[in-house]
């Protein structure tokens, strides 16, 4: 996975990223002698921990810190051990990363493994005499892998493993484990809460450079995706914001490739079984969007409230915590299991636009009037994005991930026959964009402008877009022009023949963007290509010995690349077959290969097959 990414841009990035921390440590180094009186760190005894961050304007920033109750209001509880979906998932084999104010308890009986001599889960590579456990670390790492010893503390991926990181250097550092270990997620409960001074004040929905930091993180580490959380301000107040109550989001709070989640109040969900949300409200304290330029943010949100978790106290110790530090390890351990199940499906891990587009798309909407700025796209719902992922496999729903090419345009042919809500969500990993530090400036951030269109006849279909003049009015249907989520709902579609177009807007930055595409509807009939090219694939003998054979049905123009890999990644076998007829079939040798279990891999253009090899 991560041997795909472009290692000399990641090296040249994080040198980059170093100089500037560097910078930026000296600065505050120089602010501190000058004003000794003024603490670098400030540790409150209800575990928040606030830290100077940056000195603008001659003034210190800080940053601070902003689980079966809680797996029950995401649904998660439908994919773990005993779960309606019967699919048992843990987290086993899975990893996951935390930067926070402090090191974690590694040794809380929460967190310790099965074995007869059990060692601890958590990695702890910051821990040092000066920089002691933290509560906050040690809850929130709890909420995403405490085995539930206490049950109402089990975390949403109770066999995970864990590397707990202190907030230093935290760029540089996710991009090393991205680029260097194939970090898939991490959970980041923290970051620089409302500035209620005059001329700080364009620092609230501003793409600063911190935002575009980790936009160029995630677009140089397409598998990486980070989870944060919104921030606790949903109460303070400022002059010179979009509209009052809201544009509170700050920092990487802003960039358009992550994924920043809310804090709900207890969602109320459904006892029969369904995992139905029935009611849902927003906790007073979660920082409110959108973005200067108007993007939907946060993207979701998640049960934040009241959450029990493990606490650095002693190893037994337990507590209950409040706010988006909470709701979003609760995101993010859950997004480790769907993971896991797609891996488990088809072989390799989805990219991270595929996984936020997954979350965004099956969220349960708060009002049914689209996305907004307090709830995101809704509250997660694990269990619709899970089913979604089987609907994928067995072809009655589609996840696609695709190149869209300068000047090209991608369509995709479907039919329903079912007046079941027809959802199309597009998601990309956009490029970097342009930063700025003027006050609510408009322009749009977005560098590589997608567009997805569903038409059906004569009808086109828009998606959802929020008005960044009346940030507080119910989202519209239009040319979106600034999200890179774009959502298209047909409430009750009509049946017949639907096609999906994916094209852009202007020139595309680097000549080609990589994007998901995410579809569900009731009674859906697949491209015919699609369907044909999937079902044509066959592999024999399998369990395979010396020699491996494959077939199947050509499904375009392009050019095929069939690859074998290990259950590391590693790619054993490559090879790129121009199309010389309707099917294409090949051998490859395995006989140098040790027995176990392997991926065959098929990409067709935008048509992709996986499937799970045994070599004896």
């Amino acid at each position: 996975m991560s041997q795909s990414y472009n290692k000399l841009k990641i090296n040249t990035l994080k040198k980059e990223l170093e100089e500037e921390n560097t910078r930026r440590e000296q600065e505050i180094a120089v602010f501190l002698a000058k004003n000794p009186k003024t603490n670098y760190q400030i540790k409150s005894q209800n575990g928040k921990i606030s830290q100077i961050k940056y000195i603008i304007n001659n003034k210190p920033i800080y940053v601070t810190t902003d689980n079966v109750s809680s797996a029950t209001s995401t649904r998660t509880n439908f994919l773990q051990p005993g779960g309606a979906l019967g699919l048992n998932i843990e987290g086993v084999n899975m990893h996951v990363a935390t930067w926070d104010g402090g090191p974690t308890l590694a040794s809380h009986q929460e967190f310790m493994n099965d074995d007869i001599i059990p060692s601890s889960r958590i990695n702890n590579p910051d821990l040092s005499a000066s920089n002691d456990r933290s509560d906050h670390s040690t809850h929130v790492s709890g909420t995403i892998v405490a085995k539930g010893i206490t049950p109402t503390a089990k975390g949403m991926a109770p066999k995970a493993t864990l590397t707990s990181f202190d907030w230093d250097n935290d760029d540089v550092e996710a991009l090393n484990q991205a680029s260097t270990n194939g970090l898939l997620l991490s959970n980041h409960s923290y970051g620089v809460p409302v500035q209620t001074s005059s001329n700080l004040n364009y620092l609230m929905g501003s793409y600063n450079s911190e935002a575009r930091i980790w936009d160029d993180v995630a677009y140089n580490a397409p598998y990486y995706l980070q989870v944060v959380s919104a921030g606790n301000d949903g109460e303070t107040t400022y002059t010179g914001g979009l509209q009052n109550n809201y544009d509170k989001l700050v920092g990487n709070k802003n960039s358009k490739n992550n994924l920043v989640v809310g804090n709900a109040v207890n969602p109320l969900i459904n006892s029969n079984g369904s995992g139905d949300l029935i009611s849902i409200s927003i906790n007073t304290q979660s920082s409110q969007g959108p973005t200067d330029d108007g993007r939907i943010k946060p993207d979701i949100c998640a049960d934040g409230t009241s959450v029990y978790s493990p606490v650095s106290e002693s190893n037994t110790a337990y507590d209950y915590y409040s706010g988006t530090s909470m709701s979003a390890p609760n995101v993010t351990g859950s997004l480790l299991l769907l993971q896991e199940y797609y891996n488990r499906l088809n072989g390799k891990f989805m990219k991270a636009s595929t996984l936020k587009g997954l979350v965004c798309h099956t969220a349960d909407d708060d009002n049914g009037f689209g996305p907004d700025p307090i709830y995101g796209w809704g509250l997660l719902n694990s269990k619709a994005a899970a089913e979604t992922i089987l609907a994928d496999s067995n072809q009655t729903a589609l996840i696609l991930e695709g190149i869209l090419n300068q000047g090209e345009d991608f369509t995709y042919n479907f039919s329903v026959s079912s007046a079941e809500p027809l959802v199309a969500t597009l998601c990309w990993t956009d490029v970097p964009g342009t930063t700025t530090n003027q006050l609510n400036n408009p322009s749009p951030r977005l560098i590589n402008n997608l567009d997805l269109r569903v038409t059906n006849g004569s009808e086109t279909f828009y998606p959802w877009k929020l008005d960044v003049n009346n940030v507080s009015a119910f989202a519209t249907k239009g040319d979106n022009n600034v999200d890179t989520v774009e959502n298209i709902l047909i409430e009750t579609p009509s049946a017949g023949s639907y096609t999906i177009t994916i094209s852009h807007k202007g020139s595309i930055t680097n000549g080609s963007q990589n994007y998901s595409l995410i579809l569900t509807a009731g009674n859906i009939t697949l491209n015919t290509n699609d369907f044909e090219f999937k079902n044509s694939f066959v592999t024999w003998p399998n369990p395979s010995d010396d020699i491996l054979n494959y077939q199947y049905k050509s499904a375009n123009n392009y050019k095929s690349v069939i690859s074998l890999v290990d259950v590391n990644g590693r790619v054993l076998y490559n090879n790129a077959i121009n199309p010389y007829g309707t099917t294409i079939s090949g051998s490859i040798n395995t006989s140098n290969l040790s027995s176990g279990i392997y991926i065959l891999n098929i990409e067709q253009g935008n048509f992709k097959l996986h499937k799970k090899i045994i070599i004896k």
